[in-house]
């Protein structure tokens, strides 16, 4: 069965927040202590920032275009003032995954586009009302009896709504939240690393041998173990780092090659643009061992200067890109 793209909600939020009103880190009792990976966004930080108000500023068409995208997809509006978004999975199935939104949002709103949704079902669980509703029909496939793309949803109080890719996913979550079972907080997990409760963005995942048996092919990662990635702002500058741990040092020096290659591309793409030409020449790629990785730090001012730059010459390929798409979706049909 596909997975429904619970973490798009996440991501796609990015750039639909309006004025946040408390901090939102990641919490570690939020997530369980045996999942693979988790990504967290903190909005409350990031949209304090000058980096975020000049996002919203220069690109206010991507806004609406994402706010619109996630209502269409998922027939929810999402909610203006949004807190922060955390989401995780305890495996690497496609049909697997949770997501904890934290908001100011309205509940009659969020049930009645729920209520509109296709095959829209209840289940009343522990006093709570579970919702599912299936967001795009598919064939059906061997581990089930449909293929369906599926999302259950529970309204838990008046700033937390729950996602899961089946009822009894949405059940554990649940019980996580209630404090019933283990989680990450009080232990040594690798998926937390000191920027886990500052970071603007977050993102984490171990036990990466196990996407071998993936459908989707993930080679460069499943010969590692771990990777976490983060990006925030500290010491007056923003920053994004990367750290991958291999399965050898062999595997460590060819990430190096790899991340050394991705360095001089963007380098050389950032030719013609100051502000982009300064945040690469600031990136550090190291290697130590079986650990591999990147980091790069820059003011607010260039930084901020780099990404509209980098936007402006991406939007010159969106024509092209947008053609081969309507091409592609023609010829399936």
């Amino acid at each position: 069965m596909k997975k429904p793209k619970l973490c798009s909600i996440a991501l796609l939020c990015l750039l639909t927040l309006g004025t946040i009103a408390t901090a939102a880190p990641l919490n570690p009792k939020h997530v369980p202590a045996d999942a693979k990976w988790v990504v967290h966004l903190d909005f409350e930080s990031l949209s304090d920032s000058d980096f975020f108000a000049a996002i919203r500023q220069q690109k206010p068409q991507a806004t609406k275009a994402i706010r619109g995208w996630i209502k269409n997809r998922y027939g929810i509006d999402p909610p203006e003032d949004l807190y922060s978004v955390t989401a995780f999975s305890r495996d690497y199935r496609i049909y697997t995954g949770t997501v904890i939104l934290r908001a100011d949002y309205d509940p009659a709103k969020v049930e009645s586009s729920l209520t509109k949704a296709m095959n829209h079902r209840t289940t009343a669980w522990q006093g709570h009302t579970l919702h599912t509703v299936t967001l795009s029909k598919q064939k059906p496939e061997d581990d089930g009896p449909s293929g369906d793309e599926e999302m259950s949803v529970v309204l838990l109080d008046e700033d937390t709504i729950v996602f899961g890719s089946s009822v009894p996913n949405l059940k554990e979550a649940l019980k996580l939240l209630s404090g019933d079972g283990k989680t990450l907080a009080g232990t040594d997990s690798t998926l937390l690393d000191d920027t886990a409760s500052s970071a603007w963005m977050y993102g984490a995942a171990i036990d990466l041998q196990q996407l071998k048996q993936h459908p989707v092919a993930m080679p460069i990662l499943s010969q590692h173990e771990r990777i976490v990635w983060s990006f925030g702002f500290r010491d007056g500058k923003i920053y994004e780092q990367a750290d991958l741990v291999a399965r050898s040092p062999d595997v460590a020096k060819q990430t190096k090659k790899i991340l050394d290659g991705i360095v001089a591309y963007e380098t050389l793409w950032s030719e013609g643009s100051e502000p982009m030409a300064a945040v690469m020449k600031g990136v550090r790629v190291t290697q130590d061992g079986k650990k591999s990785g990147f980091h790069w730090q820059g003011d607010s001012e260039t930084v901020i200067a780099a990404l509209d730059d980098a936007l402006d010459r991406l939007a010159t390929w969106m024509p092209m890109l947008m053609s081969q798409e309507s091409t592609q979706t023609k010829k399936k049909r």
